[in-house]
């Protein structure tokens, strides 16, 4: 059998996954998928639940507010999940909320052991659980879990949303003012950044300029479009462009004044954003470079 090895900081040694921990894990984010855009501020989690060497069933958090993955997977298992093991992307929650806690439904189904990605220090339910005689295996690919989960975790420990930068830059490195991207670099932009942030972030001058859908229109076969937010304190933006009468016109936010990036973060908190996409423009950008107040930043440089 293959083996992944993991260091183990608190023993001062090391400890031993079983490949088949990263298979199940991996395929728990693959479940998680679906729940894209749909459940912030929420986590995207999903559940399998394994019984003698063989899938039992499968479930994810489709919406917020709605069934978490593991009560929904446990709910489709039955009385088939005792002595099964619980897998999940996100350590299984133990608070009640708009659902009742994940650790609770686990114990009264009998599962014997739960296998998790990354550590939810917010809402930690592995005590729970190991004081009702269940076996506790985790954090596994951590790293990766929390990658796929950074708004999430952005707005549990820093308070505030995920924020990526994204910039066009003409070869000599300076900022495109014109279309200068290909159509190949257009389908990743939209594919790994629109898609996979929860709003998306412009100046008035860019849709005053450019009078953009700011939706995903490349690689995405279920319709994952993010909120669009303009920043608008001299209220530049025409009352006819795209992004305030197409038929996604409900998911534009215009934010009509001036307010300091951290307050702007508190906003869109509020509103339950837990990652954006700063797309521009130049003043834009350097407000938030600034302020600080950004996990990274993306450049697509021209490449004709």
């Amino acid at each position: 059998m293959d083996w992944h090895k993991r260091k183990n900081t608190k023993a001062n040694n090391s400890c031993y996954y079983p490949r088949v921990h990263y298979h199940f894990i991996s395929r728990c984010l693959e479940l998680a998928e679906n729940g894209r855009g749909k459940v912030s501020p929420n986590p995207l989690v999903g559940c399998v639940i394994v019984k003698g060497g063989s899938v039992l069933t499968e479930g994810w958090h489709s919406e917020f507010g709605e069934e978490h993955a593991e009560l929904s997977a446990l709910r489709k298992a039955g009385d088939l999940a005792r002595g099964g093991t619980l897998y999940t992307n996100i350590e299984p929650c133990c608070k009640q909320g708009k659902q009742p806690p994940c650790t609770d439904a686990i114990i009264r189904a009998g599962i014997s052991t739960v296998v998790f990605g990354a550590r939810d220090k917010s809402n930690s339910g592995s005590n729970s659980l190991r004081q009702n005689g269940i076996e506790v295996i985790g954090p596994i690919a951590e790293s990766l879990c929390r990658r796929f989960n950074r708004g999430f975790f952005s707005l549990s420990e820093n308070g505030r949303p995920w924020v990526t930068i994204k910039k066009a830059l003409t070869k000599d490195m300076k900022v495109a003012h014109e279309h200068v991207t290909s159509q190949e670099q257009d389908e990743w932009s939209h594919m790994n950044l629109r898609a996979q942030h929860d709003a998306i972030l412009v100046g008035a001058g860019t849709v005053v300029a450019d009078d953009p859908e700011l939706n995903v229109r490349f690689g995405i076969e279920e319709k994952r479009d993010p909120i669009r937010i303009i920043l608008d304190p001299n209220s530049k933006v025409p009352t006819d462009s795209k992004v305030l009468t197409d038929s996604d016109a409900d998911r534009t936010i215009v934010v009509n004044e001036k307010m300091p990036i951290p307050d702007l973060m508190e906003l869109l908190k509020e509103k339950g954003i837990s990652s954006v996409l700063v797309e521009g423009g130049p003043k834009v950008w350097e407000s938030f470079e600034k302020s600080r107040i950004y996990n990274e930043m993306i450049s697509i440089v021209e490449d004709y």
